[in-house]
């Protein structure tokens, strides 16, 4: 089935930051937690968000449960709501049955296996969102070990959580924004060029699932790595809700769109690099670099023309990428048109030898790769 993009006519936001602890708290503060939940709900409630300011509630430094489960019931009790959110930034806590526990002002952890005191138990959040008559029910959630959120706990509300079961939610000592809550916002402030004409939380996810791994995080081990990878759970097609129109909808072939629509793609390919956590590329990322890079292959060509500095580079990258992704037959084509295209424009052009190593290469892979007594089809002559 092919999803429409739904853009809700009523819809209702809370959203919750802790960021400031008091006695008997040992948690370390998070200032950009208040800062990013107060930048959200604007970002949300502004001329490009899909919800009214008046229906709109941001709680900071939430001092007991009431103060952020009393706004939500409220707007659980509304009639004829066809989208509910829930956002949270601030320190995720594991209490019993490892369930997970937003922080408030005065939390402090617990020995023994008991939850967090006080805190609030996520599945109080979702029970009580559930209760509600509304069309789809939304949570965004900024903390360590959000995924715990995910499955039985979060049934029947779709879930953009920053990291998984065990993982933390990294942010920038120094900076204004949590590292996921800073992203989202970027996004939602910047668009996606090729992207559709409304963010939509899908849409959001599939950018945030690769920008946010290849920012550089704050340094916790011995190598520097990203922020964590964000986890979504969709339910009813609920990742076709708009949460805001997309800014820059209609820039893909644009300079700017095209430059940033490269860099996207720069990222993605990091991601498909060998690692120690991923010694084999993931072939579904393989597969969405390629798709990637055709499109913009393609546009680079139409609009800066096929010799362009950068649409050598980006054709160049297709190919390679589409011989990584089991087709050298097509790399070896697609590269052998782009050599004698580089050969009759110039001799000693720049980028001719970097090309033919690269057919040489994939040429070599594609014999490889033939049967014995196959003969070879003929090449490919267009990119």
């Amino acid at each position: 089935m092919t999803w429409a993009v739904w853009r809700p006519s009523t819809a209702y936001a809370l959203l919750v930051g802790t960021g400031r602890h008091v006695h008997p708290s040992s948690l370390p503060p998070i200032p950009q937690a208040v800062t990013g939940a107060r930048a959200l709900g604007a970002a949300l409630s502004g001329d490009r968000g899909v919800f009214d300011a008046r229906r709109t509630t941001v709680v900071p430094e939430p001092a007991d449960t009431r103060q952020v489960l009393d706004p939500l019931r409220r707007m659980v009790q509304e009639p004829d709501v066809d989208l509910l959110l829930f956002f949270y930034c601030g320190h995720g806590l594991l209490g019993r049955g490892d369930r997970l526990c937003l922080a408030l002002t005065p939390s402090d952890k617990q020995d023994g296996g008991g939850d967090p005191s006080p805190s609030l138990p996520f599945t109080e959040v979702a029970r009580l969102m559930r209760e509600s008559t509304a069309r789809h029910k939304v949570a965004i959630l900024d903390c360590c070990f959000s995924g715990h959120a995910l499955g039985p706990d979060g049934h029947g509300i779709h879930l953009l959580t920053a990291c998984g079961h065990t993982q933390k939610a990294l942010f920038p000592p120094e900076g204004t924004l949590t590292g996921f809550t800073g992203q989202l916002l970027r996004t939602l402030d910047e668009g996606v060029p090729d992207g559709p004409r409304h963010l939509t939380l899908s849409a959001l996810y599939d950018r945030l699932a690769v920008v946010l791994p290849t920012t550089p995080a704050p340094q916790t081990g011995i190598l520097p790595t990203g922020y964590p990878t964000p986890h979504q759970q969709t339910v009813d097609g609920s990742g076709h809700i708009a949460l805001a129109v997309n800014p820059a909808h209609g820039t893909h072939r644009t300079p700017a769109g095209l430059r940033d629509r490269g860099d996207f793609a720069q990222r993605l390919k990091k991601l498909t690099e060998p690692s120690i956590d991923t010694p084999v590329p993931d072939p579904a990322r393989l597969r969405q670099l390629v798709h990637v890079l055709a499109d913009l292959a393609q546009d680079t060509t139409e609009t800066l023309g096929p010799l362009d500095d950068f649409s050598i580079t980006v054709r160049r990258n297709h190919a390679v990428m589409t011989g990584a992704a089991g087709s050298p037959e097509q790399a070896a084509a697609l590269l052998s048109t782009l050599v004698d295209a580089l050969r009759a424009k110039s001799a000693g052009h720049r980028a001719l030898p970097g090309t033919e190593r690269a057919l040489a290469r994939w040429t070599r892979e594609r014999s490889r790769s033939e049967p014995a007594g196959v003969p070879s089809r003929p090449e490919e002559t267009s990119a």
